[in-house]
């Protein structure tokens, strides 16, 4: 099985840095077999006012071919040659989480202005989708260049994924742990918990909710399904920060993790009790992926990002 991991590598001690500048580096791995077998890195677009915190978010594959994005840009990545071919920006690009194509058009999660963002094949402005009372905007400033911002927090909704299906585009709304419709009033509660993702496979919809679950809701009866993983993984420690998930049968997820980060005083705890008690006192597992069998409650594998430079993980493609 070849997969591929979207991500980013952080700066060193990224506790003492504003959140802003917490990424080094943008990480694509290809994996086969447990082992690299091809990697992209990219430290962002040269101007320095738009290149904020470069790590790859969530991507679409298509045959070869990937649409990534980093915070402000969106990026056409060429699996095969392991290159990036093209790079598009825009104004109303902060913090973007997800790019995916639909029907001839480019949908942006642009999480940093609580919006959707719909562009035509060359990248000119279609229509903004607001998923909350337009506060970060009206904050700013309509005509302001987002991406220039560093950090627009508090985001109200947070959108971090869009999809299609049953006729309709999506956007997942993380704060309220909901899906909801870009074109109707519909819209599905599935979890108390902060959510990501939203990818149709096997005839239902897939989410991760923060805490470690996956998430399916039947687009059809709108049915919901949790599932913990927390008691399928031997650990003592946190599972870390849930997101990215790719089903590879209609019981078998692979799931990211990123390892938490921890406040300096955590850390000058974790620093001490390592030296003088000689134990690993991590709050975390590390950045990693898993699978897991829904069905049997087990997991089968993990691979550790942490060794392989990659120290959040985004999205995971199964290829």
């Amino acid at each position: 099985m070849e997969l591929i991991v979207f991500g980013g590598r952080n700066h060193a001690n990224p506790q003492n840095r504003p959140e802003s500048e917490w990424f080094e580096r943008a990480i694509m791995l290809k994996l086969r077999a447990g082992r690299v077998v091809g990697r992209i890195e990219y430290a962002g677009p040269d101007d320095a006012q738009i290149n904020v915190n470069p790590c790859f978010r969530a991507a679409t594959i298509v045959g070869e071919r990937a649409i990534a994005c980093t915070g402000t840009e969106v990026l056409d990545l060429d699996l095969a040659k392991l290159s990036i071919v093209d790079k598009h920006t825009h104004r109303l690009f902060n913090d973007v989480h997800h790019v995916v194509p639909i029907d001839g058009h480019v949908f942006v999660a642009s999480t940093g202005t609580d919006s959707v963002i719909e562009l035509d094949s060359k990248f000119e402005l279609v229509r903004r989708y607001p998923i909350a009372n337009d506060e970060i905007i009206a904050r700013y400033g309509a005509e302001s260049d987002f991406r220039k911002i560093r950090n627009t927090k508090p985001h109200l909704a947070h959108p971090n994924f869009v999809q299609s299906w049953s006729g309709q585009n999506w956007v997942t709304n993380f704060q309220y742990g909901r899906v909801e419709s870009l074109s109707s009033p519909t819209r599905h509660k599935l979890s108390e918990h902060r959510i990501h993702d939203g990818l149709p496979a096997f005839g239902k919809i897939w989410f991760t909710a923060v805490n470690g679950t996956v998430i399916q809701l039947d687009p059809d009866s709108a049915a919901i399904t949790s599932t913990e993983l927390a008691p399928m993984t031997e650990t003592d420690r946190l599972l870390g920060w849930c997101r990215g998930i790719a089903p590879i049968s209609p019981t078998r997820v692979v799931c990211g993790f990123s390892k938490l980060r921890e406040t300096r005083a955590r850390e000058n705890l974790k620093w001490i009790g390592n030296k003088l008690l000689g134990q690993n006192f991590a709050i975390s597992l590390p950045t990693r992926i898993a699978e897991y069998d829904l069905a049997s409650r087990t997991e089968r594998w993990r691979i550790d990002l942490d060794a392989l430079g990659i120290d959040a993980v985004f999205s995971i493609h199964v290829m």
